[in-house]
């Protein structure tokens, strides 16, 4: 009886006499829509484990508690199934033009976003990837599908193994101009296949990312630091945004793109090549933002965005984000992120802050309502100061009250 490797060889007799078996299922990967395809070695990832480490000592997870929980399980893949001996790492573009903006009081969100929760989409395509390769192997494999849904440093599989190069802000870069707007699985089986090499790229001596990131979140040569980047702040944060980065939000009600838009591997990024990515699918690149604080229930706001990766930050976190935008465009600052020339009329400013008020009024949260005052407040005039001075009046939480005093 054949053993290992032979064993999985001849279950592919009538596929290799034409290509290798590694060959195959890059190719199957392809036609389901995968538009760059590895292999990766399951062994230790010590190196990464180090750099991994030292980003943690910086404090730079900021308060993503996961990421902290024991670094040697997510940087030792081999962990992730006892019976597994090599991952199919794929990546796919979610890439889509941002159209204009809708009108003045509308938030941005990233592009990884605007269709459907691509943990669903990823998984489902990889389980596709499987059934192929188990009709041609006439038998069933260990292929346990993940992305971004378990505990592994991602990222540094991938860099090791070639799927691209982990660039200044620490998204994979992938070769031949492919860039970053790209979701990355792995499909971890019990096939015994010849691993990849890493792409040798670079970012050379550009560092635009940090330059152009409107928090100065990105720390060249140390990576991210979470605590001050916009995608952090409205999408992981449970808490409310700091007054003091409120503003570099701008537009981005959720996510941010910044650092991706003036990367120059970002020229000319392929397309999504999946309907499920497409805007029409899910929320779209813009929120009204004043029908986002029309949402009154967690149940609500399920039926709109539960099938979107917008769900993430529960009702609370989108409002709160909402809030922060809102402020900004009464503020007019709301321009410095995001494209905001817009082809409709929108409300006047005053409209708005009685909408705050109103918002405000009724609100149970105290950290929603003190959002909610950040934003009256940055509207300035009259019916601004006439709504503050009736809240804050009825306001019961003295925390909220003495808010005001770093921003008024």
């Amino acid at each position: 009886m054949t053993t290992g490797l032979a064993a999985t060889i001849s279950c592919f007799d009538v596929i290799i006499h034409a290509m290798t078996l590694k060959e195959f299922i890059i190719n199957a990967a392809q036609s389901v829509g995968f538009q760059r395809t590895v292999i990766a070695s399951l062994a230790s990832m010590e190196e990464e484990r180090a750099q991994y480490e030292r980003w943690l000592a910086l404090g730079y997870a900021a308060g993503m508690e996961y990421l902290k929980r024991n670094p040697y399980f997510r940087t030792s893949p081999e962990l992730l199934h006892p019976s597994g001996r090599s991952a199919i790492v794929v990546s796919v573009s979610y890439y889509t033009d941002v159209p204009q903006c809708p009108g003045s009081y509308y938030g941005r969100v990233a592009r990884y976003a605007v269709g459907l929760d691509y943990h669903a989409v990823l998984r489902a395509k990889l389980r596709e990837l499987k059934n192929i390769i188990e009709k041609e192997a006439g038998r069933s494999i260990l292929a346990k599908a993940f992305t971004d849904d378990v505990a592994l440093f991602e990222q540094g599989l991938a860099a090791r193994h070639g799927l691209g190069f982990a660039g200044r802000n620490t998204l994979i870069i992938g070769p031949k101009l492919m860039g970053s707007y790209n979701f990355v699985g792995e499909l971890v089986t019990d096939l015994q296949l010849e691993p990849d090499e890493s792409y040798a790229g670079t970012c050379g001596q550009c560092f635009r990312c940090g330059a152009g990131c409107p928090t100065a979140a990105i720390k060249y040569g140390e990576g991210l630091d979470a605590n001050l980047c916009i995608s952090y702040l409205t999408i992981e944060n449970k808490n409310g945004i700091p007054v003091a980065l409120r503003k570099q939000l701008g537009s981005w009600v959720f996510g941010c793109d910044v650092c991706q838009e003036v990367c120059p591997y970002n020229q000319k990024p392929p397309p999504t090549p999946w309907a499920e990515f497409h805007p029409r699918k899910g929320a779209g690149h813009y929120l009204d933002l004043l029908s986002v604080l029309a949402i009154s229930s967690e149940e609500e706001f399920r039926s709109k965005f539960g099938h979107t990766p917008l769900r993430r930050p529960k009702r609370r976190g989108l409002l709160r984000n909402a809030l922060v935008v809102l402020g900004n465009r009464l503020a007019g600052d709301g321009q410095a992120n995001g494209r905001l020339h817009t082809h409709s009329p929108s409300p006047d400013p005053d409209f708005v802050v009685r909408k705050l008020a109103d918002f405000a009024a009724c609100e149970n949260d105290p950290m929603l309502r003190e959002h909610a005052y950040w934003a009256i407040f940055q509207g300035g005039g009259m019916e601004s100061k006439k709504s503050l001075g009736q809240l804050l009046r009825r306001e019961p939480d003295e925390q909220v009250r003495a808010c005001l005093s770093t921003y008024a």
